[in-house]
């Protein structure tokens, strides 16, 4: 599988989602949960996370700088997110494309017609009131 991300206009390719990828994913997503960390190191922990995923270059070039100081924080989180999201996206299209074809299964023309014999009763039992 291919794996991308794109800001601003340019594309990022991934590593593919290996259980090394996977633990370090899900180690970064415990960040938060961790109170132990300081604020620094929860952000070191993604900003390792993001350089070890798309290579310090690339790094670098979406975030502006290899200086966690000089980086801002939101796009660091985004760019995280982004990854995750990226990785999760196979499985998600494929549950989402799953519901759509059991709800294009469905025999809509037979629930549109008991819906109306529904209302055909309820509207034959209010006028008997």
């Amino acid at each position: 599988m291919n794996y991308t991300i794109i800001k601003e206009g340019r594309s990022y390719d991934l590593p593919k989602k290996t259980v090394t990828v996977t633990e370090k994913m899900d180690e970064v997503l415990r960040v938060d949960a961790n109170s132990n960390m300081s604020v620094r190191q929860k952000f070191e922990k993604l900003h390792n996370f993001v350089k070890e995923t798309l290579g310090e270059e690339e790094a670098n070039e979406i975030l502006g700088s290899s200086n966690l100081n000089e980086i801002d924080l939101s796009e660091l989180t985004l760019t995280v997110r982004m990854i995750v999201d990226e990785y999760d996206r196979p499985v998600s299209e494929y549950e989402n494309n799953k519901r759509k074809s059991q709800i294009e299964a469905l025999p809509l023309d037979k629930i549109v017609a008991m819906t109306k014999a529904a209302q055909t009763v309820s509207a034959q039992q209010m006028v008997r009131k």
